[in-house]
């Protein structure tokens, strides 16, 4: 699949931890590259609370309680800085997914 995803015109850098949109570059943590990853490989979808976290985190270690919740903040945090937080979409007690606007390419 390369080193870079793309949904839309949203750029996901895997080998430097960027995301890139109208020009402009935010680096991302290790974790929320994982999870903007899990994301776009599964965009327009409602995945579960579950499912994120047994992607992200190694099987036998239990995420806090709200470590998921945290994360999804700081992701949404640095995708204001390219103007795409409102892609990540939540939908109450199911979960969370990525969905690009209408108007995107």
């Amino acid at each position: 699949m390369g080193d870079n995803l793309r949904v839309a015109d949203l750029q996901l850098h895997l080998y430097n931890l960027t995301v890139e949109r109208n020009q402009t570059s935010v680096d991302l943590s290790p974790r929320e590259a994982q999870l903007l990853e899990y994301l776009m490989r599964h965009r327009n979808q409602i995945l579960t609370r579950e499912l994120i976290e047994e992607a992200l985190w190694e099987w036998g270690s239990e995420p806090e309680s709200n470590a998921l919740t945290v994360l999804v903040r700081k992701l949404r945090h640095r995708l204001q800085l390219v103007s795409a937080a409102d892609w990540i979409k939540t939908v109450y007690g199911m979960g969370y997914g990525l969905k690009a606007p209408d108007n995107q390419i």
